[in-house]
């Protein structure tokens, strides 16, 4: 606790699988096994997210990261190792702000390990196996977690109820390109559809309807795809202003012009002149 009040929080989800969030915005998740306990990113960086953690449960804890943005590696300082396709190698130390950068140097292993993991790897909780589905689009790091036991898929940045970026890769594509990787990914984990029933993103809700959400997603990466979607007025959005692109924000005010595209529950905010 600070004067700003509680920085974690976590909602028990069922027996062994907790969501935990900051004040950042971010969403992980800490699944246990019979013998040890997972994480699912390490958030923004602020706060003792180790600790915390263990404070939940008293297994060993893993770390997996859903991709290499430094929203979702924040913490990892604090273990020595972590589970993270080698792609995020790079954005996994690339701060998004000076105060981030701050945090970091307090931390014990600010040169950890990355045992890196590719698709189909599975990793055994004891009892509980995860399975890694690669999903790279958003980032060229991405992964999804399958939770073969819970029957949970964990999507990182990939799918969400807020929006997806397409701008925001260490190469950066046209976006019908982006968008192209992007549904080819969606088909791949709907082809898994009978082997889970709920998503769990990284920010802005969960547990979030499949059907739904990838369905609409697919649509709407086809019209991207063909230049037919539907294009809102500005970029503002479900925990995404128009002011996010204001000249304030250091790591957002790089890219040009921004717009966002939607399509039932879908929704993509891309860089313009990326065609």
């Amino acid at each position: 606790m600070d004067k700003r009040g509680a920085l974690f929080g976590r909602w028990k989800m069922r027996e062994g699988t907790w969501m935990l969030t900051n004040r950042w915005l971010n969403m992980m998740y800490l699944l246990e096994g019979e013998e040890m306990a997972a994480l699912i990113d390490t958030g923004y960086g602020e706060g003792n997210i180790r600790q915390y953690v263990e404070s939940v449960t008293d297994k060993p804890v893993i770390v997996i990261c859903t991709h290499g943005h430094m929203d979702h590696t924040g913490g990892n300082g604090w273990w020595p190792w972590v589970y993270m396709a080698l792609e995020g190698a790079r954005a996994s130390k690339e701060f998004l702000n000076k105060e981030q950068e701050l945090w970091w140097k307090h931390m014990p292993y600010q040169d950890y390990e990355i045992i890196p993991v590719k698709d189909g790897d599975q990793i055994d909780l004891g009892g509980r196996i995860l399975e890694i589905l690669t999903i790279p689009a958003h980032h060229e790091s991405s992964i999804a977690i399958l939770d073969q036991k819970e029957r949970l898929l964990f999507t990182g940045d990939e799918l969400e109820s807020g929006q997806v970026l397409y701008f925001v890769r260490d190469m950066n594509l046209p976006y019908q390109e982006t968008a192209k990787a992007h549904l080819n990914n969606m088909e791949k984990i709907y082809a898994r559809r009978k082997e889970y029933d709920a998503l769990c993103p990284a920010h802005n809700g969960a547990m979030l309807d499949p059907d739904t959400y990838i369905l609409d997603f697919m649509e709407l990466d086809r019209q991207l795809i063909a230049g037919t979607a539907k294009l809102l007025p500005d970029e503002g959005g479900f925990g995404w202003g128009p002011d996010s692109h204001d000249g304030s924000n250091p790591f957002f005010d790089k890219y040009g012009v921004l717009r966002r595209a939607e399509y039932g529950q879908a929704s993509v905010v891309y860089e313009e002149s990326l065609k």
